[in-house]
């Protein structure tokens, strides 16, 4: 099925394209795309969703009055489904470091009315200053993480989690969605302070083939030590159009999933849902340094730039 539904996403993409057409409605948005982008554009412009489960465990999770934080908000697909569902009284704090994505960003927030999106032009990692980031042909495949397609390199702001939250005065921080190809081992050294603090729940897209599995497997035992436990797994190969109508989210355990033959064999992409069942489980934190050795002891990197 996916040669068909490649050749499909790029004939419908061709016909638009011809036609100078690049804004499309997307669950109930106006969405305008980047005209040359060779990934999401394409997607939502033939199938006018994106990722279906994990949307739909947003929706199903999000409710009025919460705050979300959204790493890696690329144009806005998640952004705009959130601040949708958050409401007025909720926030979603939008992240994304790429200039062409977030002037896409910043047109669709514009173009759909919010007022309870801030949106902030810089990268999220373990410390502040400027970092390489390396561009793809595809928009929603820029990534902080060295990776194995072709690339270009450009500089960016680089903050924390911790550093950024603390200047937006949030009364709680209820999901932290990150989509950052292989970068979030990184990014949460400089966020200890906001999972004790909120204890959210985190949407996290996990990249073994961009930064191996041992690197994967030393981020969900650190995950297991603040106290946070797997909700829902969802294989990313099939969290597509059309293949998605043959998956359902599945049930397993942290501890599964560091022996899942998808992460040890396949490297193969997965999205997971983590909750902290109890908020006073490793409210302390860790500080670098046992970070560092719990990622070590999977035979992962702690350095990833």
């Amino acid at each position: 099925m996916k040669p068909l539904v490649v050749v499909y996403d790029y004939a419908i993409w061709r016909w638009y394209s011809i036609r100078g057409r690049f804004c499309f409605t997307v669950l109930g948005h106006r969405i305008s795309v980047l005209p040359k982008d060779k990934g999401i554009a394409r997607e939502l412009a033939a199938h006018r969703i994106h990722e279906p489960l994990a949307t739909q465990l947003i929706e199903s999770y999000l409710k009025p009055g919460m705050n979300v934080v959204d790493i890696g908000s690329n144009i806005g697909y998640y952004a705009l489904l959130e601040a949708r569902l958050v409401g007025a009284q909720g926030r979603v704090i939008a992240i994304e470091p790429v200039p062409d994505n977030f002037r896409q960003l910043s047109k669709n927030i514009r173009d759909n009315g919010y007022k309870n999106i801030l949106k902030y032009q810089v990268a999220i990692g373990d410390q502040k200053g400027t970092v390489p980031m390396h561009i793809s042909e595809k928009s929603n495949w820029h990534c902080l993480s060295p990776v194995p397609w072709k690339t270009t390199e450009i500089l960016v702001p680089v903050t924390t989690l911790d550093a950024l939250l603390a200047t937006c005065r949030l009364h709680s921080v209820d999901l932290v969605r990150m989509d950052l190809e292989g970068y979030e081992v990184v990014v949460i050294r400089g966020m200890q302070q906001t999972l004790a603090k909120y204890s959210p729940k985190l949407l996290v897209e996990l990249h073994p083939q961009v930064i191996g599995t041992q690197a994967i497997v030393g981020y969900l035992r650190l995950l297991k030590s603040l106290g946070y436990t797997l909700e829902w797994l969802i294989d990313q190969e099939r969290d597509r159009p059309l293949r998605w109508l043959f998956l359902e989210a599945e049930r397993v355990t942290l501890d599964e999933l560091t022996a899942d033959a998808r992460i040890r064999d396949d490297e193969r992409a997965v999205t997971v849902l983590l909750s902290r069942n109890s908020p006073n489980l490793g409210v302390r934190g860790l500080d670098r340094q046992e970070m560092d050795a719990t990622l070590l002891s999977a035979g992962g990197s702690p350095d990833m730039g």
